[in-house]
């Protein structure tokens, strides 16, 4: 997808995204929310800024997407021990990503991850502005459903404080 086409995507699922935090509208009962709808729920927790999301959305598109899925989602064959390569995790809270801090995410966007000698990731140092890192990292936290980054924000109030 060639990168004004990405664009308009990015930006017109921002604003569905903004539009559909602003309505009063009640979801319906029993259905199961995706991504938007966990998206949407963050957004009216006030966790994030509507504008870090779309800032991150649009980063995460350009230079993650490729690797770990449009929607975060990850490579399918993450997790499969018969893979013959090592493969892009998710980063929609459905994977090890919500076990890291903001700081630990940040210096594997940053600095890639080595396997085994051979670079598995590549890293953004120079390519990425440290705000770019902070809001992609703030767009895939607010896929995350909200036992999982409650979980995530006890785990590292619980770490901050044994670091005193």
């Amino acid at each position: 997808m060639n990168k004004k086409l990405m664009a308009k995507f990015v930006l017109l699922t921002a604003i569905a995204v903004v539009a559909a935090a602003c309505t009063d509208d009640k979801q319906d009962k029993g259905v199961e929310s995706g991504p938007a709808q966990q998206e949407q729920a963050q957004l009216k927790d006030s966790r994030f800024s509507v504008e870090s999301i779309t800032r991150g959305a649009a980063v995460f598109q350009s230079y993650c997407a490729e690797c770990h899925g449009p929607d975060a989602q990850g490579h399918p064959d993450w997790g499969n021990p018969k893979a013959q390569y090592v493969v892009a995790p998710p980063l929609d809270g459905t994977g090890p990503s919500w076990k890291r801090s903001r700081k630990d995410l940040a210096n594997i966007i940053v600095t890639g991850v080595v396997r085994d000698g051979k670079s598995v990731m590549p890293g953004w140092k120079g390519r990425l502005k440290p705000e770019e890192v902070h809001d992609t990292i703030i767009w895939f936290q607010a896929l995350w459903p909200s036992k999982v980054y409650d979980r995530w924000e006890k785990a590292q109030a619980g770490s901050q404080k044994g670091s005193s």
